[in-house]
């Protein structure tokens, strides 16, 4: 997969959550589309992007965009406040449901979460019970954290 449609799928999925957002020249604000440490943030939508950050610059932000379920909202491992919160500068990681985390997380069927995983701790612990996988990208952006 390369790293323009995976930038493409995490735009898509913070339009998405935001259906009310406007893309124009200028940078746009899209409210309560990123969980960090159990609170939902805000964020700045802007076309900043940038390739091999220096290490230990960007923080994790998993992207839901692509995991076969829908409802699912990206999840950052820091947020404002946090002694190593980079700005809102992304490494992006893809997260999909497996079979197993599909029946968990929608139990329904109707092809949305039943409940959100709302910080980067849940993110890794249902890869651990082996509900979601997680992928590396080369995709890395800009868009800060909000309240």
């Amino acid at each position: 997969m390369s790293s323009k449609t995976v930038k493409i799928a995490i735009l898509s999925t913070l339009l998405s959550v935001a259906s009310s957002a406007v893309l124009a020249d200028a940078a746009t604000r899209v409210e309560d589309v990123i969980w960090a440490n159990d609170t939902i943030y805000s964020t700045i939508l802007t076309d900043t992007s940038f390739i091999s950050p220096p290490e230990h610059s960007t923080d994790t932000l998993y992207n839901f965009g692509m995991s076969g379920l829908g409802g699912q909202r990206p999840v950052s491992d820091s947020a404002p406040g946090d002694s190593d919160y980079n700005g809102g500068r992304w490494s992006v990681k893809i997260v999909a449901f497996t079979a197993q985390g599909k029946a968990v997380h929608d139990p329904d069927g109707d092809g949305n979460v039943n409940f959100e995983l709302t910080n980067a701790d849940a993110v890794l612990h249902h890869e651990a019970l082996g509900h979601v996988t997680i992928m590396d990208t080369t995709v890395y952006f800009e868009c800060p954290l909000l309240r």
